[in-house]
């Protein structure tokens, strides 16, 4: 199965796509303003048109709008805490991360922990928001920022073959079954479209 992954666009769209099975997306997907004209105009139709047989997406700590209300996503499987069949492959979708400034899906250590208790043991992809702790977690400022509890839940999962998690841009790329799939980069607090902004795994 060919996953075509992306993470962190903050309101930005690829005009290009892979082709692939299924696309997945790791949240901080909708930008600061505008939301649901966003999601009706241009993420539902780029969504649609997308060359992927299915889209599986999470949300981010950027992702207010969606953490408030419903904000219309169609054309995709928006996972919060709960999983999809796709061809034979579980999908779990998580969009939390630690607690940094006042965002969006964030929460402590010790309900992380209990949150990721639910995360089947026969998970074969999870999708979340955050990465695990000292894999593609690690920032410009070189703190890791990724979940112990996500961590030490992942490496009890026995048919887990891959973990896509974005949140921290600059620490993009892979480690063992670990793909950061930002897809943009952060200069200085601004973000910037990266020129390849897709990670294609085959599982």
């Amino acid at each position: 199965m060919r996953l075509v992954l992306g993470s962190d666009f903050h309101g930005y769209l690829p005009k290009s796509i892979p082709e692939g099975d299924v696309m997945i997306l790791a949240g901080d997907i909708l930008p600061n303003d505008d939301v649901h004209s966003f999601v009706r105009n241009q993420l539902n139709p780029w969504l649609l048109n997308a060359p992927v047989g299915r889209v599986v997406m999470t949300w981010g700590n950027h992702d207010w709008d969606a953490f408030n209300e419903r904000v219309g996503i169609m054309y995709a499987f928006v996972l919060v805490e709960e999983s999809v069949m796709i061809n034979g492959i579980k999908i779990y979708g998580s969009p939390w991360s630690l607690p940094f400034n006042r965002w969006a899906w964030m929460a402590p250590e010790r309900t992380l922990k209990k949150i990721y208790q639910e995360i089947p043991d026969d998970v074969d992809v999870i999708v979340s928001h955050t990465p695990p702790y000292g894999m593609c977690d690690k920032s410009n400022g070189g703190q890791f920022c990724g979940s112990r509890s996500l961590l030490a839940r992942m490496k009890s999962l026995p048919k887990l073959k891959l973990l896509v998690c974005g949140h921290i841009h600059e620490a993009r790329g892979r480690d063992g079954i670990v793909v950061n799939a930002s897809s943009v980069g952060n200069r200085e607090g601004y973000y910037y479209p990266r020129q390849d902004p897709w990670t294609v795994v085959d599982i």
